[in-house]
């Protein structure tokens, strides 16, 4: 019994990480598509900034998915120091990532004060 659950909770894992790689590679799709047709309407300068803004979007949100799904593995499968690794490498990626689209969108540090 005990062996069942334990194969169910890693097939809904590799579940998970299909669908975190899946929504990373979609969003750069729709993202470029959405850059292609929109540079026809408001120029190549607009549509550049926006563009960034939904990659970085993309990217965090793909890193989320996986992160969290990383953890889960952790806690069910047990750690090692390669798992650990990985993850401390993904959160410093997304916490980056996060800090830059910020910065980028708002014109500030996100533990800056609004001016």
């Amino acid at each position: 019994m005990a062996q069942v659950v334990i194969d169910a909770l890693f097939s809904l894992a590799q579940i998970l990480e299909i669908i975190g790689a899946t929504a990373l590679i979609l969003g750069f799709v729709i993202a470029t598509l959405r850059c292609i047709l929109q540079i026809s309407v408001m120029g190549i300068e607009g549509t550049i900034g926006r563009y960034r803004r939904a990659i970085g979007r993309v990217v965090l949100m793909g890193l989320e998915i996986l992160i969290a799904v990383t953890i889960v593995k952790m806690i069910i499968f047990g750690s090692s120091s390669e798992s650990l690794g990985l993850l401390a490498i993904m959160i410093a990626i997304r916490m980056t990532l996060g800090w830059s689209l910020d910065l980028e969108t708002n014109g500030r540090w996100p533990w800056q004060k609004s001016p």
